[in-house]
């Protein structure tokens, strides 16, 4: 039997002793395995009912300290409400509720969020197809918004200064073809002429120079070698 058993079962040993074990060389009661496994039960019952006895006394006491603080707050609004207070009374109201409601913002607060965050998700995906590798719609996540309006979402398309050019997904689509750092990653179909020089027929693409902070930064990160190409023949000229 290991110590563990023998520390738990010793009381019920001394409760079995005939009077011998202090010095007259007794038996020592032993136990089957179904009697420790009951013995056991009966401990871990007994610990589990005190347990949930002192969480119901615990509970209860919340309870009625709640009722007791409740009722001070009545009877404090009842007192300020009939001394004409009213001002005073109002911030009791607000200071009662205001918890309640701070909590229910914060949580249509989170499931908009998690609306909108899916919204754009999808918004941004609809484009993969467009792009040769379609790992790459993810550069557009700066680019897209999508917010409330009212009970429906609407999803807005920018530009790298953060304007609104559209809501519609084909005139951003449009955008896209015809923006020097975007172009020459979409497919022949979606470029208007195919691969890298697919802008040349969907109209004159931004040139390094006249390009923005913003599209610099966007036209370097979709395609690095271009980006250095132009920059090191731009500082030639």
């Amino acid at each position: 039997m290991n110590r563990f058993l023998q520390s738990f079962l010793f009381p019920y040993q001394e409760e079995h002793d005939d009077g011998t074990q202090g010095g007259g060389g007794g038996e020592t009661k032993t136990y089957t395995q179904a009697e420790v496994d009951e013995l056991i039960a009966k401990e871990v019952a007994g610990l589990k009912a005190n347990r949930d006895a002192l969480l119901n006394e615990s509970k209860e006491a919340s309870r009625r300290a709640k009722e007791a603080d409740e009722l001070r707050q009545r009877e404090h609004q009842e007192a300020l409400k009939s001394a004409g207070k009213m001002d005073e009374f109002e911030k009791t109201i607000r200071s009662q509720y205001e918890p309640v409601l701070a909590e229910k913002d914060a949580r249509y607060n989170s499931l908009a969020a998690r609306v909108l965050g899916s919204e754009r998700k999808a918004a941004i995906g609809a484009f993969a197809g467009d792009f040769i590798t379609p790992e790459a719609v993810e550069i557009l996540a700066p680019f897209v918004r999508t917010e409330f309006d009212g009970e429906d979402v609407v999803t807005k398309y920018l530009d790298a200064n953060g304007n609104v050019i559209t809501t519609d997904p084909e005139q951003f689509r449009k955008h896209l073809r015809e923006h020097k750092a975007f172009s020459h990653l979409l497919k022949a179909s979606a470029a208007s002429g195919g691969g890298a020089s697919g802008n040349r027929g969907g109209g004159a693409a931004k040139t390094l120079s006249e390009m923005n902070d913003a599209e610099r930064i966007a036209f370097s990160k979709s395609d690095p070698a271009e980006f250095k190409r132009q920059l090191e023949a731009q500082r030639k000229k």
